[in-house]
């Protein structure tokens, strides 16, 4: 399968060139493309061969990567992968043939770290709608509600009747992508092979707890999930905020924490932008934090 890799590019760059020459190195990885959603030029140092990207603006991870995808109409597969992932040969290979399954629409690699399984055939909690992780089996691949967006192969015939949806910006996306993926009919399936989560940056980090709050409000209001959207605003409110603001308090940072928490409250029960790429006031969690 002819496959591009994608960056979504934040921060410092020696990371990014750093994956790029890794994945130019791989055969089965046709081209590899960066998006500098912070607009930074081209490194000197990245591989002649790689594409750096330059969006109008800051488009978030999901749009971000929608935005290379327009310029690899001929790609059949995608992998959407961070530049924190450390993935060799063997487990591209390994994830590109699960790929070719005629009802397989997205693959990803176990993702490991120091300590040990980082993210495996992942649920969400059937009350809170929060992540968890599963160990998969050793030896055989598994079928998952959904993986993580940090290194994850898409099948180009899914992506051109699924997108994915911009307007989170930051976090959620991956949730809501396999989850719409397997609405559709194909699998969402992890290989036992490996990749390696080593901790450094693709995107901003800043506002975090904004958009974890405001997007689980998302998903679950977009799912129709109106009792599990009532007990995530009602658990944000009666134990995440007083938690925050009471670290807040301990910590003497002021209210950063706890105002994002509030602030994405307040946007995950108000109205939700049309699909597509993110409002453009994002990243609207830099009005109440540095955005770094």
């Amino acid at each position: 399968m002819k496959t591009v890799a994608v960056i979504v590019h934040w921060g410092p760059s020696a990371p990014t060139v750093d994956v790029a020459e890794r994945l130019e190195a791989c055969p089965s990885i046709a081209q590899v493309v960066v998006v500098a959603n912070d607009q930074s030029a081209r490194p000197p140092d990245l591989p002649a061969a790689s594409a750096w990207l330059i969006p109008p603006r800051n488009l978030g991870f999901g749009a971000g990567f929608a935005f290379a995808c327009r310029d690899h109409p001929g790609a059949e597969a995608f992998l959407l992968v961070n530049n924190d992932i450390r993935i060799d040969e063997a487990t591209i290979t390994a994830c590109l043939h699960l790929l070719r399954g005629t009802n397989i629409g997205v693959v990803a690699p176990t993702l490991v770290n120091g300590d040990g399984l980082q993210s495996g055939a992942a649920r969400l909690s059937p009350v809170l709608v929060a992540p968890r992780a599963r160990r998969p089996p050793q030896d055989r691949p598994c079928e998952a509600d959904w993986v993580t967006g940090a290194v994850m192969f898409i099948k180009m015939d899914v992506l051109r009747r699924i997108p994915f949806d911009g307007r989170y910006f930051l976090g959620f996306e991956d949730v809501d992508f396999c989850y719409r993926v397997r609405d559709a009919g194909w699998s969402v399936v992890l290989s036992p092979a490996r990749a390696w989560h080593t901790g450094s940056t693709t995107i901003s980090r800043g506002g975090w707890g904004y958009y974890v709050v405001r997007n689980r409000l998302w998903f679950t209001r977009l799912r129709g999930w109106r009792l599990r959207t009532t007990l995530v605003a009602a658990t944000a409110a009666a134990v995440v905020l007083p938690r925050s603001l009471l670290l807040d308090l301990a910590r003497g940072r002021g209210f950063a924490t706890s105002a994002l928490v509030r602030h994405g409250l307040l946007d995950g029960l108000g109205p939700i932008p049309p699909l597509g790429e993110p409002h453009a006031d994002e990243p609207r969690a830099a009005r109440w934090t540095a955005w770094s």
